[in-house]
């Protein structure tokens, strides 16, 4: 199944499939650029891996072969000069299943867990669902950037007692991506006042102009023994709808403490067999298509940029690090949060993934995922030019 040199140009029809994306709108005439995953096939060796597993006619049960664990192992080495070990490795169904575990395994009831705003809403149900007390710190923005306050970050472990520290890099959804020099300091930070660190790096496998993408777990020992990375090829290489999630985690005794909590939930037996073939298909054989898809997503990008500069510039695009979504400021217009969606959903027929879910640093912005055909971001852009004008 080789692969076209048009790929990411198809127009492909899911408005009628049961696709979270497109589904909700079946029954009108939205172009959605929501939900965060992408209208493009997944690469044609992870199709041809599926295709091969389910040939083989016999689902069940199955262990973790060697190819797996080089596969993640290789890709890391040769990606992010990351030297990690199949021992550090886990998975679970999903990256929230994850970070449940990980409060579970690492945090009492009632203990403070850190995350930054604006926030993915899904993160405060997992925290309130294992009945851990949700800590906000607001990023820093300048009406262009967002940025992080090391000192502000330091205070607010300290006042609200954190003993986890949700790190979201590149962070969604403003886009932040974390340098080298930052993720030191929470390092130093974190490890100073005992707080473990889980770093969701989902949107790390995509990054834009000379933004490098940094493992928290790489960055030193410290990083590495005190933290559990959450990462999955799923945004990537499109594969949401397979939930599977790899924790690495080197610390021993961390490890063996999350086991403990995951054995007891059957996620080895559990685990999906097409999840294990096309996420070692995806890291083994996927780069290839990869630099394709990020060079296509680099032109989206630039291309949405220059047009609201140029058309719409009331609309501020806050530029992403990483990932296929980016941050919309559409304060300029002063609407409220029901009068801007009414703008863009019932006038526009666009639909975004609405700010104000993001906490009240939310409210006047929106999210935009550009991960489509650029016909259709080029038509759901001109929606909103007319909407707005």
């Amino acid at each position: 199944m080789a692969e076209r040199d048009d790929i990411f140009d198809e127009i492909i029809d899911r408005a009628n499939s049961p696709s979270i994306k497109w589904g909700r709108y079946q029954k009108e005439k939205v172009i959605s650029l929501g939900t965060a995953d992408m209208d493009f096939h997944s690469p044609s060796c992870v199709r041809n891996a599926l295709i091969k597993k389910a040939e083989s006619g016999i689902y069940a049960y199955e262990y973790k072969t060697d190819d797996y664990y080089q596969s993640v192992i290789n890709w890391f080495s040769e990606h992010h000069q990351w030297k990690i070990k199949a021992d550090w490795l886990t998975n679970c169904p999903g990256m929230w299943a994850m970070l449940s575990l990980c409060l579970r395994a690492y945090t009492r009831p009632g203990d403070g867990v850190l995350i930054h705003a604006p926030h993915f809403h899904p993160v405060i149900s997992v925290i309130e669902g294992a009945e851990r007390k949700v800590v906000t710190q607001a990023l820093s923005f300048d009406g262009v950037r967002y940025s992080f306050d090391l000192a502000a970050f330091e205070e607010k472990i300290v006042s609200e007692d954190v003993k986890l520290f949700f790190l979201v890099n590149p962070h969604n959804p403003t886009g932040l991506l974390f340098s080298r020099a930052e993720l030191s300091g929470i390092a130093e930070v974190c490890g100073r006042h005992g707080v473990l660190v889980v770093s969701d790096e989902i949107n790390s496998y995509l990054t834009y102009g000379h933004a490098v993408f940094v493992p928290y777990g790489s960055v030193s020992s410290e990083s590495s023994l005190n933290s559990v990375t959450l990462t999955s090829p799923s945004k990537a290489f499109n594969l949401q709808g397979l939930t599977y999630a790899i924790g690495i985690i080197p610390d021993r005794a961390k490890w063996d403490k999350l086991e403990k909590i995951r054995s007891g939930l059957d996620f080895d037996f559990a685990t999906n067999i097409f999840s294990v073939a096309a996420t070692t298909a995806a890291y083994r054989d996927g780069a290839e298509w990869l630099t394709r898809l990020n060079g296509y997503l680099q032109a989206n990008l630039d291309f949405m940029d220059n047009y609201f500069r140029t058309n719409l510039p009331q609309v501020k695009l806050i530029r992403p690090g990483g990932g296929y979504i980016a941050w919309l400021d559409f304060r300029a217009f002063q609407l409220t949060p029901d009068a801007l969606r009414h703008t863009i959903l019932d006038k526009a027929q666009v639909g975004l993934t609405w700010g104000e879910t993001f906490g009240k640093e939310g409210d006047g912005f929106e999210r935009i995922n550009f991960a489509c055909p650029r016909e259709t971001l080029h038509e759901g852009l001109e929606r909103l030019k007319s909407a707005f004008s």
